[in-house]
């Protein structure tokens, strides 16, 4: 007589009724279970490989759809009274009721705010001051911090625009190496950074203009830069554009426009500086 070699059936208990249940990835991946038999490796590759497809698929539909460029813009000279926060994002923001109150989280004011279309798209502009001082928001960590808590907050309730942004928070995307080369090195897209400086009309000071690739921290970074060559940093304007950083630093030296020896010395320093960042990411990423 030949014996089952299946195993008798074992009822349910109390304690195996009292597990979570697992989600699909675990009950493919060995090591993704609490308990039960290991299954081949090559079940846990199938779901990677499901889930870089599913991804790829997502990418390529918000770009057949044409998913709109996230634009976050901060502005500190065109308002004598208050900084000027403006964003954009096509034509789906709405009210941005979520984003005040964000903005009010960080204890500052807003004073008015404006919504416009314009060649279909969409722009809700606030005008912003310190709750405390009731003066305009002018030091680079709080700029800071507002510019990323308006990014945190479109990428919590507009998924779709990691794709269009350097740093897509917990959003992944597809690897770009090559299946035939899996420890070849990655491609990422890096922005040409270029770093232009003029007197301002005025002779008072001089503006610093840096376009890069995006990235949190960027703007305390550049001050940091700034100051170590004993720059002083009177205001800023933030221009974020999907994956590129514009931003606008008006400076002194001495309390003055910086000679010809400060604006080399100035744009050698962030040009140093910010290659050195992308290459960082670079080898990072």
């Amino acid at each position: 007589m030949r014996l089952s070699s299946q195993k008798p059936l074992v009822p349910p208990t109390l304690s195996t009724l009292s597990q979570p249940a697992l989600t699909a990835r675990q009950r493919a991946c060995p090591r993704l279970s609490a308990r039960g038999s290991r299954q081949p490796v090559t079940v846990c590759a199938a779901v990677a490989s499901k889930e870089a497809k599913e991804t790829s698929d997502r990418i390529q539909q918000n770009l057949e759809k044409g998913v709109p460029k996230p634009v976050v813009k901060i502005d500190n000279q065109h308002d004598p009274f208050a900084t000027v926060v403006e964003i954009e994002y096509g034509n789906e923001l709405g009210e941005l009721l979520d984003t005040i109150a964000a903005l009010r989280n960080l204890k500052l004011n807003i004073s008015r705010a404006k919504l416009r279309q314009k060649a279909g798209k969409q722009r809700n502009r606030f005008y912003i001051t310190d709750r405390r001082t009731s003066d305009k928001v002018v030091k680079s960590a709080r700029l800071e911090e507002i510019r990323l808590t308006i990014l945190q907050n479109l990428l919590k309730y507009h998924p779709d625009s990691a794709d269009e942004l350097a740093w897509g928070g917990k959003v992944s995307k597809p690897s770009s190496r090559s299946n035939l080369e899996p420890l070849g090195p990655s491609h990422r897209k890096v922005v040409q950074t270029v770093v232009d400086i003029l007197e301002h009309e005025s002779g008072s000071h001089t503006e610093v203009h840096v376009e890069t690739t995006d990235r949190p921290g960027l703007l305390t970074d550049i001050v940091h830069w700034l100051k170590d060559t004993s720059v002083n940093v009177i205001s800023a304007e933030v221009d974020t554009e999907g994956k590129i950083a514009k931003d606008t630093f008006f400076v002194t030296y001495h309390g003055e426009a910086l000679n010809t020896n400060m604006e080399t010395l100035v744009s050698n320093v962030l040009q140093y500086n910010l290659s050195m960042a992308d290459v960082e990411a670079e080898e990072s990423y």
